[in-house]
């Protein structure tokens, strides 16, 4: 799972390295049109959440055909969410971004628009491909999610240049063909997923279960509630550190972007814990489950500090290939420094915040990551951007992840057999 998340990196490091040759202003549109399709995206956590807990429970508990059924249940109702949300969000892309970057750098909100629009395209393919890959990573299936995750990232950092610059006969496309790669390659990854799922048992049934769908939605509101606030104070994050310029909007797209070959590993550490959590919990054994959270947890902090110390150590290596602005350079170096020393607390929060979610409690993840995102991140950031520029939101950012993991392990330690809840 390590190695899916990380080479899941690829595609925003190959969107960032090659749209880095196009200008500052197109590499800051990407920037800001990346951030707010986080907030659409947060759509497929409404069920592809859920459908891990539910699918890893009953695997444990024995139960295959209740996890297909949930599967076939989920897939339609996730469709007919997410397509009318692409079309809508197609149609206001421009006026969205022009109000996110508060109507200034129009050239970025140009770039953005036209990434944006083409992304949220893949909207229903993606929240399909989440389900699917959630359901391999649910009992366990890891090497086959590997595999997936592999081939498409390589997949898209062979058509990033072929659609970006135009080679090998097709049209110059710029930031558009950016978001096109992305796109194909991830619906690259449905077909196969169907056919490890085939190889396990475990194709979604075609039947409609209401009782599983009302199990799936009550864990998986808690959690899209989560992931939407969470987007939307992100937005909001966002939108203060584009009014500081391209050049610093610039400089936060790089380092983000650098800075997931640790937090995309961390979602891995999440979802890991969520799923051996959960299929102890199916099998009745809660006390090994709350030492297989423990565990997870464990590991992710040696792991993520280690790796978070590398990158605060040779920022300034790192960042040299994606901008041959100066400014832009070392403003991300700065960014990835202060990162790095943040990221004991994130793979706290993480790791212990999917341990929670996979003893099926959803609500505490989302009161905690809520309250600290706007309490600890975005309201001192309007206060400290006029007094230290960029780095006053990067410095509440590294705050904000330490105070969220704290109270996440304060949590499970103290109240672990009040947040089990067995959905199987």
């Amino acid at each position: 799972m390590i190695v899916s998340e990380l080479t899941e990196s690829l595609y925003s490091l190959a969107d960032t390295f090659f749209v880095s040759r196009l200008g500052t202003q197109s590499l800051a549109g990407v920037g800001v049109a990346t951030h707010l399709s986080w907030l659409l995206f947060g759509l497929t956590s409404l069920f592809s959440v859920g459908s891990l807990i539910y699918v890893a429970q009953a695997y444990g508990a024995g139960k295959i055909e209740k996890a297909r059924t949930a599967l076939g249940t989920v897939l339609p109702v996730t469709l007919s969410i997410t397509i009318p949300a692409a079309i809508l969000v197609i149609l206001k892309s421009e006026s969205l971004l022009s109000l996110l970057a508060g109507g200034k750098e129009l050239e970025v909100v140009r770039e953005g628009a036209l990434y944006l629009g083409i992304r949220v395209v893949g909207l229903p393919i993606m929240a399909v491909a989440i389900c699917f890959d959630a359901s391999l990573r649910a009992i366990g299936a890891t090497k086959y999610s590997m595999v997936a995750m592999v081939t498409s990232a390589l997949l898209n950092v062979v058509l990033d240049p072929i659609m970006i610059f135009g080679l090998v006969g097709f049209p110059k496309m710029g930031v558009a063909g950016a978001a096109l790669a992305t796109v194909v390659s991830i619906a690259y990854t449905i077909p196969v997923t169907l056919l490890f799922l085939k190889r396990l048992n475990l194709l979604p049934a075609l039947r409609f279960d209401k009782e599983i769908l009302l199990r799936l939605v009550t864990v998986g509101i808690p959690v899209f509630v989560e992931r939407l606030i969470f987007s939307m104070g992100n937005t909001l994050y966002i939108a203060i550190i584009a009014r500081c310029g391209a050049v610093a909007m610039a400089a936060h797209q790089v380092g983000i972007r650098i800075e997931s070959l640790i937090f995309m590993p961390g979602f891995a550490f999440s979802i890991a814990a969520s799923s051996l959590v959960g299929q102890y919990i199916g099998a009745g054994r809660y006390s090994l489950a709350r030492k297989v959270g423990y565990e997870v947890s464990r590991i992710a902090l040696i792991y993520m500090t280690l790796l978070g110390a590398a990158v605060a150590v040779f920022s300034r290596y790192l960042v040299y290939p994606f901008s041959s602005d100066e400014e832009v350079l070392s403003l991300a170096a700065l960014y990835l420094v202060l990162a790095g020393v943040s990221e004991p607390g994130l793979a706290l929060s993480m790791a212990i915040g999917g341990a929670v979610r996979g003893a099926g409690n959803t609500v505490i993840p989302l009161v905690v990551n809520a309250a600290c995102l706007y309490l600890v991140r975005v309201a001192p950031s309007f206060s400290l951007v006029h007094y230290l520029d960029i780095v006053g939101a990067w410095l509440a950012m590294a705050v904000d992840v330490y105070v969220r993991g704290l109270l996440m392990l304060v949590v499970y330690a103290k109240f672990y057999e009040k947040l089990v809840r067995k959905l199987v």
